[in-house]
């Protein structure tokens, strides 16, 4: 995730606000040392997108640690991962965005890591305040359901993918997508997700 965004606002968290104009770096002692710079500035700010971006560090962790079979630290950076996700969640379980952000991670991930429960719920709860957010933010959030939904291997799959088969134009661009991968951000991601929680809204 890199896209180059203006962010003119000296109250939001620079760690992240690097991350959001670069993405994260696939170097793994260069991921230890942004996690770490991540975690510091939660402890020091208390903006929870520095704790949602430092569980995303280390899920990109147990990513690299998996890549080289070194299974004992990716099962571990994981598991701290999606703990801190969740913590993230639970703190702030009327904030639509954080359940947006941990859904974007969930929905995505290997069926066998079990969190398309959690992205369901994440989605269920998103859907119910669709007036809060625009038409294209709707879209992904469908998306991310209809993957949630085939992970799970829930028998609604089907009618769901063609419910939102005749949705937006950027509903039917995501479903093109390979099986296997995640969405890039865009634009709209960050200006109506992530920059209102970094002003701490």
């Amino acid at each position: 995730m890199g896209l180059f965004i203006s962010i003119q606002s000296n109250a939001t968290p620079v760690q992240v606000e690097n991350i959001v104009k670069q993405g994260f770096s696939n170097n793994t002692d260069k991921l230890l040392i942004t996690s770490q710079a991540l975690f510091k500035e939660y402890e020091r700010e208390n903006n929870i997108t520095s704790l949602i971006f430092y569980s995303y560090a280390m899920l990109r962790l147990a990513n690299n640690y998996k890549a080289v079979n070194d299974y004992v630290n990716a099962s571990e950076y994981a598991k701290l991962g999606f703990f801190y996700l969740d913590e993230a969640a639970d703190l702030n379980e009327d904030n639509w965005r954080v359940r947006y952000l941990r859904a974007r991670i969930d929905a995505y991930v290997a069926a066998d890591l079990g969190r398309c429960v959690v992205a369901l719920n994440d989605t269920n709860a998103l859907l119910n305040e669709r007036q809060k957010f625009d038409i294209d933010i709707l879209a992904r959030v469908n998306h991310m359901r209809y993957r949630a939904l085939e992970s799970c291997n829930d028998p609604r799959t089907k009618a769901f993918l063609q419910q939102i088969k005749k949705g937006h134009p950027t509903q039917i661009k995501l479903l093109a997508l390979d099986k296997n991968s995640a969405p890039e951000w865009d634009v709209n991601e960050v200006s109506q997700i992530l920059m209102p929680l970094m002003k701490g809204e």
